[in-house]
């Protein structure tokens, strides 16, 4: 285990290179990224607006990191220059197709009403987007590359990458940010918000368990280390594993770092990596 202290504020997203060289992490109003072995910063920028998801280049040459209700721009690595700006308002959520050829974002607006932006990579080149989109804070593409899913405050989608047309949809009345984790063998997404955990099978769109968390202790973030093994964090220094078996929870860790914010893994899911209340970020072997 090791710890990066990163900010002096809490962190609230994270994110690794596609080829395991690089992190990332943002706090409210600005990022960072490191040389993934040497814990060397590389690029610290401010942001004008609350920052959103992270996203790295296929070859982790640049970062994107979308502010919410702000516009935003692929960073270079290491020479922290903008390589391309996005003007508008965007909602926050980014993501970096498991192909390499395509980047999403969403624009601002109502439910059903916000633009789905899609550029061609490497090239950064406009693509066909999709209308009738929601403003998600937080979008992913399943590790097949076959779905792309979206969360806001009370709105989850499971979406077909190619077309953009539904597979499965949940809405909820909740209050806060949700988070979700598609199964590295994607045939399993779940997303949730405040205590409780929502199993979608992607094949059909439906929900087919409900999960909710023990001791009323509201969720904030949640990722897939195998298909048989699941993480969440929930504000306390305790990371809870869950089995996507039973979904009970089988291990509890605490580094002594203080409140969890947001969690993710490498690539190979062989480290998870977890933001803290204190703007430190714990990189750590995975215990399958």
């Amino acid at each position: 285990m090791r710890v990066i202290d990163a900010f002096d504020k809490p962190v609230r997203a994270l994110a690794v290179s596609p080829d395991g060289r690089l992190l990332a992490a943002a706090a409210p109003m600005e990022f960072a990224v490191w040389d993934w072995v040497s814990g060397t910063e590389l690029i610290r920028q401010r942001l004008p607006s609350p920052a959103g998801q992270l996203a790295f280049a296929p070859d982790g040459s640049w970062v994107a990191c979308v502010p919410r209700s702000g516009s935003f721009g692929t960073v270079a690595i290491p020479a922290s220059a903008q390589t391309h700006a996005f003007p508008g308002l965007w909602s926050g959520g980014v993501a970096v197709s498991p192909d390499g050829k395509t980047l999403v974002a969403t624009r601002t607006g109502r439910l059903r009403h916000a633009k789905a932006e899609l550029w061609e990579l490497p090239g950064l080149r406009p693509k066909t987007g999709f209308e009738d989109w929601s403003p998600f804070a937080k979008l992913t593409y399943s590790p097949n590359g076959e779905f792309i899913a979206g969360i806001g405050t009370n709105l989850f989608e499971l979406r077909v990458a190619v077309t953009g047309g539904f597979n499965g949809r949940h809405r909820v009345n909740y209050v806060g940010d949700g988070f979700f984790s598609f199964s590295r063998d994607s045939q399993t997404v779940v997303f949730g918000w405040e205590t409780d955990l929502h199993v979608m099978d992607t094949r059909n769109g439906n929900v087919v368990r409900r999960v909710t968390q023990p001791e009323n202790r509201a969720l904030l973030d949640a990722v897939f280390t195998s298909s048989r093994h699941f993480m969440t964090v929930d504000g306390t220094p305790e990371l809870r594993v869950w089995s996507a078996d039973s979904w009970a929870i089988v291990r509890e860790y605490d580094w002594g770092c203080g409140g969890l914010t947001c969690a993710t893994v490498s690539p190979d899911g062989l480290a998870g990596v977890c933001g803290t209340r204190t703007g430190k970020v714990v990189v750590f072997d995975v215990d399958e």
